[in-house]
């Protein structure tokens, strides 16, 4: 029962650690990358984003509905950047 558990366990943690691997610099798809900066022009967000999310998926539409909806703030899209 314990080795039972043991394994449970170590799912969970590799599962949950997994997405946090497959993201960053490190990416072998595209990717596009979203800026933003404050009321006071100060850099804040940086995300990176799927292609597929800006190219075919309205995350375009998403960020300048936060434009919109955040005055002083702005945020853009930079890329496509392959690795």
């Amino acid at each position: 029962m314990r080795k039972l558990v043991f394994a449970a366990a170590v799912g969970v943690l590799v599962l949950a650690a997994a997405p946090s691997a497959w993201a960053g610099p490190n990416r072998a798809d595209t990717y596009y990358t979203v800026q933003c900066t404050d009321r006071d022009e100060n850099p804040t967000v940086n995300e990176s984003v799927d292609a597929h999310a800006i190219e075919q998926g309205g995350k375009l539409g998403a960020i300048a509905n936060f434009n919109a909806n955040h005055e002083g703030w702005t945020c853009w899209v930079e890329g496509p950047f392959h690795n």
